[in-house]
């Protein structure tokens, strides 16, 4: 499958999911926030794993810059 996420947008998945996952896993909120936190993390996960998010796809983004159309292509 064609990669459709960027650098920067993995960088910040990956924070974000890393937070998700400590906070799911430290059982600070009740079972529905843990459950919630931690399938959100777990998919943000993927997608940083992977370079593919399927949101991105079904909404037509490409932040990858070897997409070249993408949010974050550059112009010489």
């Amino acid at each position: 499958m064609k990669q459709n996420v960027g650098v920067l947008d993995t960088a910040i998945r990956s924070i974000i999911a890393v937070i998700c996952l400590a906070i799911a896993f430290e059982e600070v909120l009740p079972l529905e926030g843990t459950i919630v936190l931690a399938t959100v993390g777990s998919l943000l996960w993927f997608t940083v794993s992977t370079g593919v998010c399927f949101l991105y796809k079904l909404l037509g983004i490409d932040t990858y810059p070897g997409a070249g159309h993408g949010i974050t292509q550059t112009y010489p």
